[in-house]
């Protein structure tokens, strides 16, 4: 899954000489928690954010005579963490937990803007690769942490006629071991624990089983 993928193309923008009020009548009418901000070639030159707009209004003195207007440039974080759009979405996870931020411009190789992503866009992903709207079974097991395993234990939960709709692994701090949690469908719960219990150096850690119902 790559950032163009996930992100929100040709995003609402402003401009460093825009008016901050502006900007946060913008934020509240589309719901925006953050706009980029971009010169008149498009590049992006720094992002602002709602809070930071609604504090810089709240305490900043008047701009005086000669000026009309307080501008964006006054407020605006530079320079910016940006992503490409064909970079792998974990990259823009980390990006985004590295530098604390709720979500990157994306840009292209010239630095124009061509999207933005946040970390609801992440987290959507996320739910989506696990299958949190499948109804199906969730279940979590360790593994030996060696070639084939995740092959062998697929080709059992075939055998029994269940189908692996998403899988995600990870080492859980335990030398020579890997944890799976994998969402299967087309096979009841008894079914599957029967199957997967059948190779004993597989723990089972955890079964869950979601319904057709909404919560």
């Amino acid at each position: 899954m790559l950032v163009r993928d996930c992100m929100t193309p040709n995003p609402i923008t402003v401009r460093p000489e825009s008016d901050p009020l502006a900007a946060v009548a913008l934020c509240k009418s589309g719901g925006f928690c953050r706009l980029p901000v971009v010169d008149e070639e498009g590049r992006v030159v720094g992002i602002v954010t709602k809070n930071d707009l609604t504090l810089f209004l709240s305490t900043a003195p008047s701009p005086g005579v000669m000026q009309r207007q307080h501008r964006i440039e006054q407020v605006m974080h530079t320079p910016v963490v940006t992503v490409l759009a064909d970079y792998p979405l974990e990259e823009a996870a980390r990006l985004m937990i590295e530098h604390d931020v709720g979500g990157l411009p994306v840009v292209d190789e010239e630095g124009r803007l061509v999207g933005i992503i946040t970390r609801s866009d992440l987290f959507a992903q996320f739910a989506e690769a696990l299958g949190a709207d499948t109804p199906s079974l969730r279940i979590t097991v360790q593994v030996p942490d060696r070639p084939g395993e995740l092959a062998k234990l697929a080709g059992r939960i075939a055998e029994v006629g269940g189908n692996i709709c998403s899988v995600v692994s990870h080492r859980p701090g335990e030398e020579g071991r890997m944890n799976l949690t994998l969402r299967v469908e087309g096979v009841d719960q008894g079914a599957l624990l029967k199957t997967v219990r059948a190779d004993p150096a597989v723990t089972v850690l955890h079964v869950w089983e979601r319904g057709d119902e909404k919560e």
